[in-house]
């Protein structure tokens, strides 16, 4: 009744124009109405007084007491149906025609099951065989999971208990509706009706007699009960009961039905998660094995015994690599698929090669190319190459298993479809587009690259009619901030279903249910059933798991979603975060995230918000690393990354049952997150570190801001690019802390590019050597000051401890740190010109490239010198 109350004070305080939400906790009984009535009748002259209008003439007074009397006439009507509608939606009205399962918190159905399916796990599953959920025990054991969910669901919704009936012989009384699963329900029901590759399809019958839920297999039977579950509203978002939502109603009824589905493709599943969340959603189907494989078939002894069968690059053999012109070699793996084939009966085989590039270049392998030229890896396509490689190899081993399909991936240089060969009909190319963007959809033709994407999609499905899709479900090499792909997702999964073929929804994904919970369980969703549309889906996400915080949590995750798709930063990795995450758009973010924490209200509202709260926390202390390096705050680097580490790994353990923070629960248990920032970014702060406790630092600001010109010929240096009177007023700028390559329009270069600037050095100590410290790049890097050209002089040791220096033109590596002896060249006490030519030849992470990072100048300090 509180509620009710609530809504005549809105109307009696005169409150203006707003949003009601009436919630009907209770029956409103007969007697309240003239409480009801009263406060209505009350309301009416507060309003007029409220409005000022008995300051106003007496006919606007008349008038408006008479519209009111009319409005509050209306509302007791309203109020009266509303009641009605409200006590219909906590006390359904059962038709005669329904099934009532629960009627008032008292069970009125039984399950009833073939006690073989609720029997233990017997024996010991085959680790070996990739397909191991099409097996018999496999699908046996996820029924006997879901029927137990069944019985959990309903009880959680009613608090009714519905037992599970395993005796074949007893008979349900006659008020109990019997609900048969399996072979019972086709004992029946009848068949299926309906039939689906790999025994997939399944049958939902509710009538007055019974309720059957079967398929052709288990597996299809455990869809047919989720299928039960989900029109009941059961959702489950995310891993643990926390990502659970199961509606509460005391009678459950349903509408008589007859349902026949299958699922939409052949293969649903993603990594990182407990069997509970992949039985629920519906995972499953015939696994498609696609990955590194191809090399691994050549035994290292076959190699010792055989080096003419090794590629060879710039006239090196390789230790992995293999040389595909050889066509002994195709047959040594054909007899290496058909022996591994007699072990393990797996329906599918990988012939995709190992990860990375680097594959043959001798004249015999280059002429199976056939001169398609591929964007994005800046090279020609292989992937002619690998199918006449491919193709005979599969051709032999189908001769014995007719049915064996053969997963390829479609990757780096070979994802571009073939223009001269034909796969063979038994390949299923697995598309992973590594060197494509994560954050924007594949439609906007801004984003370097989508027009070759959507060109390669359709170009495989033209000549295929089954693809896999390997969508990338994290942000490339930088998966702590938050991003729910509500753009890009929406957009891409529903475009590869149809336009692709996509028949093995097989992402490569990661624990991150922190920051992508929405495109995750989207992927399961419309891979099920491709015919719902990705907004209802994250609508449903945001009212069913956000509750009371729905409409705040879902202007952040839209906030997120638009920073990431809005700005043109196309960059993998996090070095083009500045420019997207700015501090004003993460304060935004936060300000939102702030009103959704105080808008929920249960303590499971508060988890789940607590959940993104510390994500978007993680991300803040992330970016502050970066805009700290950026701005040359130093000294606080590398204990702040620490700090980031440990904060990392206790919110690991916070977080493990929803699979959050990059936590890999399988093999050794590694952190993602923790290791990309140990690789990517930790260097860099270790040594800025270093350099602001024992050096003196000549650059109390960063060098951030450079002159830039491409140099695709390297010809800068003969006309005088690195000299101090050369004049640059005609080339472009750029903060490299902020812009990448890509930003730059260079996302798919992979030649030379200068950069110049001035810096003015102060006067220093005679004696004191000064360096010159590059904080990233991406690529080589070769270093002029005032004209003269800096060697780079590596340290490293050799096998006895002892330090050895490599004297070298030019620095080269990727998110490394760099130090450059300008001691000959600068001129303390006055300003110096600094060039660097950067030269980025292969591919790291997208559209990166010359300078990631500011650039410093330093020398040894007053106190002791340091080498």
């Amino acid at each position: 009744m509180s509620a009710l109350i609530q809504f005549i004070e809105f109307a009696r305080n005169g409150s203006g124009a707003g949003r009601l939400s009436i919630l009907f906790r209770g029956l409103v009984t007969q007697a309240s109405l003239p409480v009801v009535w009263g406060r209505l009748d009350t309301g009416r002259d507060a309003w007029v007084t409220k409005a000022n209008l008995v300051a106003a003439p007496p006919r606007w007074e008349k008038r408006s007491s008479f519209w009111f009397h009319r409005a509050s006439s209306l509302v007791k009507t309203a109020f009266l149906s509303a009641v009605i509608t409200g006590a219909g939606c906590l006390f359904p009205t059962v038709s005669v025609s329904d099934v009532v399962l629960v009627e008032e918190g008292r069970a009125r159905a039984a399950i009833q099951v073939a006690p073989e399916v609720m029997a233990p796990d017997q024996g010991e599953l085959d680790e070996f065989t990739i397909s191991v959920a099409m097996q018999p025990e496999p699908q046996r054991r996820r029924l006997r999971e879901s029927v137990n969910d069944l019985a959990l669901c309903l009880e959680k919704m009613s608090g009714a208990k519905v037992p599970i009936i395993t005796d074949a012989s007893a008979k349900p009384a006659e008020s109990v509706v019997p609900i048969y699963i399996g072979a019972k329900a086709a004992e029946v029901f009848g068949e299926v009706g309906k039939s689906y590759p790999f025994k997939q399809a399944f049958r939902v019958v509710i009538s007055r007699k019974a309720i059957g839920l079967f398929g052709e297999s288990d597996l299809a039977t455990s869809y047919a009960i989720y299928e039960l579950l989900d029109r009941l509203g059961c959702r489950w978002f995310m891993p643990s009961d926390m990502g659970e939502v199961i509606p509460s109603m005391k009678t459950i009824a349903l509408k008589a039905m007859d349902f026949r589905s299958a699922p939409s493709t052949l293969y649903r599943g993603h990594g990182y998660l407990d069997d509970a969340y992949r039985r629920r959603n519906r995972h499953g189907g015939l696994y498609l094995a696609s990955g590194d494989a191809l090399e691994t078939y050549i035994t290292p002894e076959q190699r010792k015994a055989h080096p003419e069968w090794r590629a060879t690059v710039d006239g090196k053999p390789q230790e992995i690599r293999l040389k595909w012109s050889n066509p002994v070699v195709a047959d040594a793996i054909a007899e290496a698929i058909l022996a591994s084939k007699a072990t393990h009966p797996n329906p599918t085989v990988s012939i995709s090669p190992c990860d990375g590039l680097g594959f043959d270049n001798s004249p015999e392998d280059k002429a199976l190319d056939a001169g398609d030229w591929d964007e994005a890896s800046g090279e020609v396509s292989i992937t002619d190459r690998l199918l006449a490689f491919v193709n005979p190899i599969v051709k032999r081993v189908n001769a014995k298993y007719p049915d064996l399909r053969f997963g390829l991936l479609s990757y780096a240089n070979y994802l571009r479809p073939p223009v001269r060969e034909k796969p063979d009909p038994h390949i299923v190319p697995h598309l992973a587009p590594i060197t494509y963007s994560r954050a924007h959809p594949m439609d906007d033709d801004r984003v370097p690259g989508n027009k070759e994407l959507r060109y390669a999609i359709e170009g495989w499905a033209k000549i295929r009619p089954e693809m896999a899709y390997w969508f990338y479900a994290w942000f490339l090499a930088e998966p702590v901030a938050p991003n729910p792909m509500l753009t890009k997702w929406g957009h891409d999964v529903p475009y590869v279903l149809e336009k692709g073929n996509c028949q093995f929804w097989q992402p490569e994904t990661n624990a991150n249910f922190d920051t992508s919970m929405h495109a995750l369980y989207l992927g399961c969703r419309l891979a099920f059933n491709s015919k719902l549309k990705p907004a209802d889906v994250f609508r449903e996400i945001n009212e069913k798991f956000y509750g009371n915080a729905a409409r705040e949590m879902t202007a952040y995750w839209e906030y997120i979603d638009h920073v990431w798709v809005d700005i043109n930063e196309y960059s993998g990795c996090g070095f083009g975060h500045l420019r997207r995450w700015t501090p004003e758009k993460l304060k935004g973010a936060r300000q939102l995230l702030n009103k959704a924490v105080a808008a929920a209200q249960t303590d499971q509202e508060k988890f789940r918000i607590g959940l993104a709260h510390d994500s978007l926390q993680l991300f803040e202390a992330f970016m502050k690393l970066r805009c700290d390096q950026a701005e040359g705050r130093f000294e606080g680097l590398a204990q702040d990354a620490e700090a980031w580490h440990a904060r990392v790994k206790v919110l690991v353990e916070k977080y493990k049952p929803q699979f959050a923070f990059t936590f890999m629960p399988y093999g050794a248990g590694r952190i993602l997150s923790d290791e990309y920032f140990a690789w990517f970014y930790e260097p860099t702060y270790k040594d800025a570190t270093r350099l602001a406790k024992e050096f003196q630092i000549l650059t109390p600001k960063p060098l951030r801001q450079f002159r830039w010109i491409q140099d695709p010929e390297k010809q800068g240096e003969a006309a005088g690019y690195a000299k101090p009177d050369f004049d640059d007023g005609a080339w472009k700028t750029t903060d490299v802390c902020v812009e990448t390559w890509s930003t730059l329009g260079l996302h798919n270069y992979f030649k030379s590019v200068w950069y110049r600037t001035k810096v003015a050095i102060p006067a220093a100590p005679a004696g004191k050597r000064v360096w010159l410290w590059l904080a990233n790049t991406d690529g080589s890097a070769k270093v002029f000051v005032n004209g003269k050209h800096i060697p780079y002089v590596m340290e490293t040791r050799d096998k006895d401890g002892k330090s050895v220096s490599e004297t070298k033109p030019e620095s080269s590596g990727y998110c490394t740190p760099f130090s450059f002896d300008i001691t000959s060249a600068v001129k303390p006490g006055a300003e110096n010109q600094i060039s660097l030519l950067c030269t980025r030849a292969a591919l790291n992470e997208l559209g990166t490239g010359g300078l990631l990072g500011p650039v410093t100048v330093y020398r040894e300090s007053d106190t002791r010198d340091k080498k």
